[in-house]
């Protein structure tokens, strides 16, 4: 069935690639905005839950709309079931480095990059959609590479998005070190 004709719409209404403002504002966004602008200005952790469908995903896009290019440098990238290795593959590249290398040159070369953009006066800041998927592992060790400064400090925000399995491996013991760096949470329902 085609619903521009039968509607009368001008155009097909239920794409994926509608402008930020565009977007039809959930009930929760506003909140969610706060919470954001809150966790990014602090450089912490904020971690945005619901199923599948709720508007998780949409809801990060029209957040990070509002970061000024100059002032911030957003990554967003998908969880894999990967190791810290496979993420920061992903992550690097976006950050303008070379994604081929150990664990240990990737860890290396991430946190020179991150510290090289914070001394530029920008803020990097990580979106993680689909964040239910990462490695325990990774928790922790996301939490040992924003170190700076004897932990006086966060070198990068972070955002994790994803399903409601997320909280349960965050409250997990090795991730409770990350997870108190969460000062946001907002749960999407459908």
């Amino acid at each position: 069935m085609d619903l521009r004709h039968v509607f009368g719409f001008s155009r097909e209404p239920f794409t994926q690639d509608l402008k930020v403002e565009e977007l039809y504002p959930i009930p929760g966004l506003k909140p969610l905005a706060e919470r954001f602008q809150y966790a990014v200005r602090l450089g912490l952790v904020m971690v945005i839950t619901g199923e599948v469908g709720t508007g998780k995903s949409t809801s990060l896009r029209f957040v990070s709309s509002s970061l000024h290019p100059a002032e911030y440098r957003v990554v967003s990238v998908i969880a894999t079931g990967g190791t810290l290795l496979n993420l920061l593959r992903q992550i690097c590249p976006e950050f303008g480095s070379p994604a081929r290398s150990s664990l240990a040159v990737l860890t290396k070369n991430a946190r020179e990059l991150l510290l090289d953009i914070r001394l530029k006066t920008q803020t990097p800041l990580l979106i993680i959609d689909e964040a239910q998927l990462l490695r325990l592992e990774v928790f922790a060790q996301l939490h040992t590479l924003t170190q700076y400064q004897f932990d006086s400090q966060t070198l990068m925000p972070m955002v994790l998005s994803g399903q409601n399995g997320l909280l349960d491996n965050l409250l997990f013991h090795t991730s409770r070190p990350f997870a108190s760096r969460a000062v946001g949470l907002s749960h999407l329902e459908g």
